[in-house]
């Protein structure tokens, strides 16, 4: 209460010294004289503790403004590492941007608030071996008991749930009476579009489920507020603070969190809710653990949800289910296995609701379009991503993180339907997003430099100015290097993106009279490192590994080595034919640039003509007549038969490609893309409907080869 009265006092003598007595500019001078009052010494750090005993919107306030203080940052980052003062803080939602900004203030200064709070939680809440061997005792013969409690709880809410109305079973959320017991909001995005009916039910529900204490195994499951009070904190605390963590880009100290938090949940004795926490808690690990490219762990976590999976009632909130699936479909877009992670997406996109809150929505629109990319359903990616950008936007706003998410795979949309241009404007303010919200050192960001890099590295490979390119790349770089260990994935990706930069930069040179060796070599050792660490990872056959041997394939050409390249090319070009297919996109690059070697290098001019011939088809059916890539391999084409002397068919192509720069031309001044966007606002059942009745553009397969 002294804070309290404090402020209040000093809101009343700002009003003293200020004409303008609107409340906007009395707050602001309220706020800066009670900072303006703040150091370092003795008498003032007790004033500083007893802050946390202001109403939150205030108190948020007042450490934001600390935050901008240079010589306030070592007492404002001891006091949010206390978890009691940042517990408030983290369930204060309305504040999160706020506190998004605390965070990167402090990071700016090597403050690592994200670290302390991550080890103060897995100090205080982690199960020593004593306390989990008693609860083991406690709970029976192990795991395989605590499962099939789970799975008895989980039926005997259902069957109570099938009690208060079998239509209305779907929509009942889990047995909690929220109003009463004030703790975490289970799966706090999926339930906030809770009403109170919703909620009178739902206890009604937990109710009839209690009055089944006879049935078996699940009469010994309690309800939430009988847990100790310890493991509810626990509970409110980890899902919270772990999700703000990962949102933040601390994936790590999130992984940590999360981690910790799961091992309790699976050591608690049974609660009705057990099944939904655990839900809700692994499928936020695996988002934390994929996006930090730890396949390992996120393997682990996945087979822990499998086995969830199997117990899913209709006391489950279909927006939960929805987020679990969109988070599988995620970890296996980040392995590249393109056909599970679409699969997982469709899944993700079944359970999507129209209840569902607006963040879900978002999330799962974002990574079934991704899905959809990959798989070249360009039609379908374009309905869901257009969607997700405009729910971001006019939900949240132009400077949320939401939009931010959403713009980035929007600029991933763009740059692989051929609208280069217009990718690169929208990475930049995908970019700008996330450095207003993270500042620069920041895991988010790093990735926002990278794909903004690679889109001017598309952008301008004709015209051979990559400065634009080159200066965010080496931000990206740069960033890494700080925030994750030297072997570590997204490092490489950003180094490989260097990489590509690098060689052109070379060959540019070597096109002026400048040979210069020490660029490519360079480059070499950044593709090897990229590859290197792709084959510890995801092995051989994956797409990302045929990458990074088509990048070397290009590269040893450029550096005379045409024996090495014909191999890294022939290498890319049957692992990606074994995981894609013959018609997907990536196929046609590698066999593009093997006719290229063929063609200017080797003088295998037959077999040149065969693979350019293929890789027009492939882009043909793909992307249409005004493709980009189809010059190189009209220009291609056109040196062959030049060489071969069969001028007819040079003039044939020479046609084509006169006709493609026409249209090529008449697109970009009219701005035409063969995808536009989408204007129009859709419900979410209208987006499902849309999306399983629209035809799929199937590829034709070629026929089986004859066994005589």
């Amino acid at each position: 209460m002294a804070a309290q009265q404090q402020l209040l006092a000093l809101m009343s003598s700002a009003s003293g010294h200020n004409n303008n007595n609107s409340p906007e500019p009395l707050y602001d001078l309220s706020l800066m004289a009670v900072v303006n009052g703040l150091d370092c010494k003795v008498p003032t750090l007790e004033r500083i503790s007893k802050l946390p005993e202001l109403p939150r919107n205030l108190l948020i306030d007042v450490y934001e403004l600390m935050s901008q203080r240079e010589d306030l940052k070592d007492t404002l980052l001891e006091e949010l590492s206390n978890l009691d003062v940042f517990r408030p803080l983290v369930r204060y939602t309305s504040a999160r941007g706020k506190l998004l900004r605390i965070v990167a203030a402090l990071m700016a200064s090597n403050k690592t608030l994200p670290h302390r709070l991550s080890e103060a939680y897995v100090g205080r809440y982690a199960l020593s071996q004593t306390e989990a061997q008693y609860n083991e005792e406690a709970d029976g013969d192990g795991d395989g008991d605590k499962a099939g409690a789970l799975a008895t709880a989980a039926g005997a809410a259902a069957k109570a749930e099938a009690g208060a109305g079998a239509g209305e079973a779907a929509a009942l959320l889990p047995q909690i009476d929220y109003d009463k017991t004030q703790i975490i909001d289970i799966a706090a995005s999926c339930l906030s579009h809770m009403t109170l009916s919703d909620k009178q039910t739902a206890a009604a529900a937990a109710a009839g489920a209690g009055d089944g204490a006879g049935d078996g195994a699940a009469g010994e499951s309690v309800p939430m507020e009988a847990l100790p009070d310890e493991d509810i904190m626990a509970i409110d605390l980890g899902l919270r603070l772990g999700s703000f963590l990962s949102v933040a880009g601390w994936m790590q100290e999130s992984i940590s969190v999360l981690s910790c938090l799961n091992e309790r949940l699976k050591r608690m004795r049974p609660f009705k809710d057990e099944l939904v926490l655990r839900l809700d808690c692994l499928q936020r690990l695996l988002y934390a653990e994929s996006s930090h490219c730890n396949f390992k762990m996120a393997q682990k976590t996945f087979g822990e949800l499998m086995e969830l999976n199997g117990m899913l009632t209709d006391a489950v909130p279909a927006a939960l289910i929805a987020m679990a699936y969109t988070q599988i479909s995620s970890m296996y877009f980040a392995r590249n296995e393109y056909n599970n992670s679409h699969m997982w997406s469709v899944q993700a996109m079944r359970h999507l609701e129209m209840s569902a809150p607006t963040r879900v929505a978002i999330d799962v629109l974002r990574q079934a379009a991704k899905a959809c990319v990959v798989k070249r359903d360009f039609a379908r990616a374009n309905l869901l991503i257009c969607q997700a950008v405009r729910r971001a936007r006019e939900q949240f706003g132009p400077n949320h993180q939401k939009y931010g998410d959403a713009l980035l795979d929007y600029g991933f949309f763009l740059l692989n339907v051929d609208s280069v241009f217009q990718s690169v404007k929208v990475y930049k303010e995908a970019l700008a997003v996330r450095r207003g919200i993270f500042g620069n050192m920041n895991f988010h960001v790093a990735i926002a430099h990278e794909d903004l890099s690679y889109a001017y590295y598309v952008h301008e490979y004709s015209t051979g100015d990559f400065s634009f390119a080159q200066e965010h790349v080496d931000e990206a770089v740069h960033i890494m290097k700080n925030l994750v260990p030297s072997n570590h994935l997204m490092l490489a990706s950003a180094k490989r993106v260097k990489a590509l930069l690098l060689e052109e930069i070379a060959l540019d040179k070597i096109a002026d009279g400048m040979g210069d060796d020490d660029l490519l070599d360079q480059s070499e050792e950044l593709h090897n490192f990229a590859l290197q660490l792709s084959l510890e990872v995801f092995g051989e056959v994956n797409v990302q590994t045929a990458k990074h041997y088509g990048n070397l394939g290009r590269l040893y050409q450029t550096m005379n080595r045409f024996e090495e390249a014909e191999r890294m090319h022939q290498k890319a070009i049957k692992i990606k034919t074994d995981l894609l297919g013959p018609y997907d996109y990536e196929v046609g690059l590698s066999i593009g640039h093997l006719a290229s070697l063929y063609n200017y290098q080797m003088k295998k001019f037959r077999q040149a003509e065969d693979l350019y011939l293929r890789s027009i088809d492939i882009s043909l059916r793909l992307f249409g007549r005004s493709y980009s890539g189809l010059e190189y391999d009209y220009l291609g084409l056109c040196h062959v038969y030049e060489t071969l002397h069969e001028f007819e068919k040079y003039l044939r192509y020479a046609h084509i490609l006169e006709n493609w720069q026409l249209l090529r031309g008449q697109n970009i001044t009219q701005n035409k893309s063969s995808y536009p966007a989408i204007e129009l606002d859709y419900t979410i059942d209208q987006v499902k409907t849309k999306f399983f009745s629209m035809n799929v553009k199937r590829v034709p397969t070629p026929p089986e080869p004859s066994k005589n």
